[in-house]
């Protein structure tokens, strides 16, 4: 006979006169969630309950609590709602939005990778999410996709809402007092450490709202190879060597159909440099859409026309001809045409170089061939020409000597 969970709150549970509990619907190690109802209303409601074991640390209690006053200072369609908030045999709780669907972590290990379209949409919508919570001065801190709701409009379209602000951040233009000094004082880590920017690894008190954009960076890696950006079998310890200095992962080496401007895009994201990643979430959301749409997964390198390509070969073996011409004469050696070419010619439309081919196959065309032994000719001329100048104008007999002086 399983053992009854102490923490577990039973159906039909009143809590304050006015929400009565219907089902447990998720559990974590730090609280449970329920679907409940508003009795007063008739409004159906999800309430975070703080686990029973938890409730002598005071640390636990005021992060829980820190929850529902960084949701409420924020209004965006992309965060859960926190309505409501209180206590329940001295366990807090917080009366929140419901939802129905998965959080992006059960879409991944249901999924494994996610297409680049409802990457883009989940990762922009948690981006819009943010830059409304930074706008607020809140920084989340711990952003992973357990805390990534995926869920649906009325219109069926899916819609990204970021949950649990527990680790949030405040950013006041006042001294803080010594309870949030406390929860974000220097050398504490918070967050999940395969999420964490450098400057949470190394337990930095001025984290700010570029850990969260590092942190989504991660996600969208994760959403589209269906891995993690670190190996988290080995550890927090090694997870936090890699965060500190281990070389980032090329992502199209996962998914070859990755366009080069996304690992990029992505090399910037999870610079270790903060001043060097995207400085806003609006960048961020805006530079990924650029990296994976324009000219990205689906573009194709322009071709070559054949009698364009082949206009390049002509002109390219006439010059070469030319120049091997004009060093047989500097060596008054006998004009050699060489028997094969190998260059690199400028591809003008943005292709890969061309390589010419040799001379010999596949042979020259008519005109090509009429164009070089007219080239040959010419020097050839002028080799004659220049022997005779030497011979009879600059040495003529009884002239000027070899030494450049006058004879006597």
């Amino acid at each position: 006979m399983p053992v009854p969970n102490k923490s577990q709150v039973p159906a039909g549970t009143v809590l304050e006169g006015k929400f009565r509990i219907t089902r447990e619907i998720g559990r974590g190690g730090m609280a449970a969630v329920y679907d409940a109802e508003n009795i007063d209303i008739g409004k159906r409601v999800a309430v975070k309950i703080l686990a029973a074991e938890l409730i002598t640390s005071r640390v636990v209690r005021e992060r829980f609590i820190r929850e529902a006053r960084a949701a409420a200072a924020i209004n965006s369609p992309y965060i859960c709602d926190v309505y409501d908030s209180g206590m329940y045999e001295d366990r807090p709780f917080l009366v929140m939005e419901l939802l129905e669907g998965e959080s992006l972590y059960d879409m991944l290990t249901r999924l494994r990778q996610i297409d680049v379209e409802t990457t883009l949409r989940v990762s922009t919508q948690t981006a819009r999410g943010l830059a409304k919570a930074h706008e607020s001065n809140v920084v989340h801190r711990d952003l992973k996709p357990e805390n990534i709701f995926v869920t649906k409009n009325e219109d069926g379209q899916l819609v990204a809402k970021i949950l649990d602000f527990g680790l949030a951040k405040f950013y006041e233009p006042t001294t803080p007092d010594a309870q949030t000094a406390r929860l974000t004082r220097e050398g504490a880590l918070f967050g999940t450490p395969a999420y964490m920017s450098p400057e949470q690894a190394k337990g930095q008190g001025e984290v700010d709202h570029r850990a969260d954009l590092w942190a989504l960076g991660c996600i969208v890696y994760e959403c589209l190879t269906g891995q993690t950006v670190w190996n988290v079998e080995q550890g927090v310890a090694m997870i936090l060597a890699q965060i500190a200095g281990a070389p980032l992962p090329r992502p199209s080496k996962l998914r070859p159909d990755l366009p080069p401007a996304f690992d990029q895009w992505f090399a910037r994201a999870l610079d270790r440099e903060p001043a060097n990643r995207f400085q806003t979430a609006k960048e961020f959301a805006e530079t990924l859409t650029e990296a994976l749409t324009s000219g990205g997964v689906h573009s194709r390198k322009p071709q070559i026309s054949s009698e364009v390509e082949s206009n390049l070969v002509d002109e390219l073996i006439s010059s070469e001809l030319a120049a091997a011409a004009q060093r047989s004469q500097r060596a008054m050696s006998p004009l050699t045409p060489p028997t094969a070419l190998t260059a690199q010619v400028p591809q003008p439309f943005g292709g890969a170089p061309l390589v010419a081919a040799p001379t010999t196959s596949p042979p020259p065309r008519q005109g090509s061939t009429l164009k070089a032994i007219a080239v040959l000719l010419v020097v050839a001329a002028a080799a004659l020409g220049g022997y005779a100048a030497w011979l009879y104008v600059l040495h003529p007999p009884g002239g000027v000597s070899a030494k450049g002086g006058c004879s006597t």
